[in-house]
């Protein structure tokens, strides 16, 4: 959806969703002074290279909203 002052995406995934407490896997779950630790837990665990898919959005748009379930996103970027 776009509006005057904004642009709106609802993405949701058919599966069973996930929870930010559970993706070591992912670049989100880094500490900041340590921001590729998941790219050793991906190595370690034979999982392919990636995991920044959640941080690059965070940092495109301006709000991220996540389903409780986890399946659902809402991506807000505002334009005023």
């Amino acid at each position: 959806m776009r509006t005057d002052r904004a642009i709106l995406y609802r993405i949701e995934d058919p599966g069973e969703g996930f929870s930010f407490e559970s993706l070591p896997q992912a670049a989100i779950s880094n500490p900041a002074d340590s921001p590729t630790d998941h790219v050793m837990y991906r190595i370690e665990h034979d999982i392919r290279p990636g995991g920044f898919g959640i941080l690059v959005a965070k940092k495109l748009v301006d709000e991220l909203i996540f389903s409780q379930k986890g399946n659902e996103v809402i991506l807000i970027k505002y334009l005023v």
